[in-house]
Formats: C-alpha cells, structure tokens, sequence
C-alpha cells in the first residue's frame, strides 16, 4: 500500500483571453507534469514541487488556487492596471496586531495582483482542490464591476473581535462596510468556504448593511450609450490589442452608479463591541443568504 506524504495543488486560469507564446513557453518550462494550455494550467504534486512563480505566471493568466494537505489555502486574481485605484485598496489592506494578514496586493509593472491566503495549523479540513478555481472565478467579475464584498470578507477573514475591544486603538476603522453582505453570491460563498471568518462578525456587518446589492445593466443596453465616435475608438484599441483593457472598461459600465453616501465604517473596538454583544445575546448567526 503506498501512503501518500503530501498533497499539493496549484491550477492557473486565463480569463480575459489565451496566453501569449512567451506566456506559454514561460508555463511549459514551469513542470514537466502539468497540464498546460493557453488557458489552464493545473499540476497535482504528492512529491516534488512547483518549479515557477506564482507571481510570474499571473502576469499571463488571471486566477490562481492552491491549496495544501498542510492547511495552506491560496486564491490569487489579477487584473490590469488601473482597476483599482490605490485609495480604494486601501482599507481593506490594514496590517495591525489585532488583524491576521488574509488578503494583500502585490502590484507589478503591468497587472494588480489580489492574493487571500490563509495557514490553517495542522492541516485539518483540506480537500482536493480541482475545480474549486471554476467557482471562484465569478469574484474577479464582481470586483472588475466595483463590488468590493470580496475585499470586505478578506479583511474579516482576519478580524478578531475579542483582541479588539481591549488592545486601546480606537482610532482604527473598518473597511467600508459594502452593500448585500446579506444576500452574497455563489462565489463569494464559495470564498467563505476557504477563507472563513466569524460568522458572528458577517452577520453584525450584514446588519450594519441591510441593502442588497445592485444587478448588472445588460451589456447591450450599456452599449446603447456609447457615441459612435466611443465605439469606434473602442473598436480600434481592440484591433491593436487593447481587448482586455477595453473589457474592463464596458464591465464597468454593466455595473450601476452607486448614489453617493457616508461610507459605512465604524471604528473597530465598536464593531468588536457589537460582535460579542451578538454573541452574548444569542442573536442568529449568518453567512449570507442567496
């Protein structure tokens, strides 16, 4: 019977078009076992390991997932430059005693990098990983259309209550807590399966954001109020090879116009407060309804 010493898991996708011929050869030369095409790539190690970089092969595809029999869990999204303002990053990315780092950015010369990781001690709980990246793909959609609950999960992901309430930082706030916390999709539950947080903590920011999230306009009727002059320019920069970047733009345009509002941050020591006082209360617990 022969045991196996190690699972380990690491699949790539391209999304907004195949890799180019420098991107494929760069894939290639990243194993000699993978399953490599322009638009996958996927190795499953039970010795040995990756011999590439995850960083670089996200340069040419757009999603990435590992996870590990150890407990290493990893879902990394890239999108071209210009998506995300830094400001916007922000104060989803703070770093701070009370915080575990779950989410980071890693910004290259062409491309923003979205990493959530987690290290979950002794392993416990793993599975396979094939076919996890396919349901996780719809979060880099939401984000490229402006909703940042993924964000917002990731830095819960890593938010403790009870090592706030005492630890004197009161001027620390949260995130801005985003619309339909209460009503997520299938692919931002799909990302609290591998990156979970209190549950606690989800359902008091659910409550602090009682609103649902807004529905894409068809991209037809978004189209309808581009100028010809905007389509044409549109058209042109897809025939020099501006595809992905004009995808991103008309992904935006899908998205509607949020009203402008206060954002709903709060101070973390009293988001902490409302946490534990939920728990204290028994009030139900909540990881988002579909």
């Amino acid at each position: 019977m022969v045991t196996m010493s190690e699972y380990q898991y690491y699949e790539f996708a391209a999304i907004d078009g195949p890799i180019s011929d420098a991107g494929l050869r760069y894939a290639q030369g990243c194993s000699s076992s993978a399953e490599v095409s322009r638009v996958r790539w996927q190795n499953t190690y039970n010795y040995g390991d990756f011999r590439g970089s995850v960083d670089t092969l996200l340069k040419h595809y757009d999603a990435h997932f590992y996870i590990a029999n150890w407990g290493t869990v990893r879902l990394g999204l890239a999108f071209p430059k210009g998506v995300f303002s830094p400001k916007a990053l922000k104060p989803y990315l703070q770093r701070s005693e009370e915080c575990q780092e779950t989410l980071r950015v890693k910004e290259t010369t062409e491309r923003c990098i979205l990493y959530w990781e987690r290290d979950e001690e002794g392993g416990g709980g793993w599975e396979e990983g094939e076919g996890i990246l396919d349901e996780l793909i719809g979060v880099r959609d939401e984000l490229m259309r402006g909703d940042y609950r993924a964000l917002f999960l990731g830095w819960l992901a890593g938010f403790v209550p009870e090592e706030w309430v005492d630890s004197g930082r009161v001027k620390v706030s949260t995130p801005p807590i985003p619309d339909g916390l209460n009503q997520l999709s299938p692919a931002q539950k799909e990302l609290l399966e591998h990156f979970p947080v209190d549950p606690d903590a989800l359902a008091t920011a659910a409550q602090l954001s009682p609103g649902t999230s807004q529905n894409c306009i068809p991209i037809a009727k978004a189209l309808e109020r581009l100028s010809d002059s905007e389509m044409r320019v549109l058209l042109g920069r897809v025939a020099e090879g501006g595809g992905p970047a004009v995808r991103v733009e008309l992904q935006r345009l899908t998205f509607p116009k949020r009203k402008s509002s206060p954002s709903r941050a709060l101070r973390c020591v009293d988001f902490a407060a409302k946490v534990i006082e939920a728990r204290s209360t028994g009030q139900p617990k909540g990881r988002g309804s579909g």
